[in-house]
């Protein structure tokens, strides 16, 4: 899985060789089916893939197969500004996001996947 976000603003998942089988996005934008800087990415139990879309200032759980998206929010003060890098400890049910804007980490605790509407 890799965040591609210089010109085509999309998530894609490889196969074992490196060649492309999915892919969700394209051009940029702010709609569920547009992204607009995809950077940090992180996958839960159910291969959910969380996706830190950095200039739209959200986070997005697009499912295993890349076909549909939803946000997720994140109620923090201020809301989440530029989130940059992702990390998720499954073995402790810890989501880290790091923001490149907002010069903060945020931890969220106890996350058993990304299937919430909030954390």
């Amino acid at each position: 899985m890799i965040s591609h976000a210089r010109t085509n603003h999309r998530v894609c998942l490889l196969d074992v060789k490196g060649a492309a089988v999915g892919s969700y996005g394209a051009r940029p934008g702010s709609d569920m089916t547009r992204m607009l800087f995809p950077a940090g990415l992180a996958v839960d139990k159910y291969e959910n893939i969380l996706v830190a879309d950095q200039h739209n200032d959200r986070l997005l759980v697009l499912d295993r197969s890349l076909t549909s998206a939803r946000e997720i929010s994140v109620t923090v003060d201020g809301g989440l500004k530029d989130p940059s890098s992702l990390w998720y400890d499954k073995s402790r049910g810890r989501l880290y996001i790091g923001e490149k804007s907002g010069r903060r980490v945020i931890i969220i605790d106890h996350l058993k996947d990304f299937t919430a509407s909030q954390v």
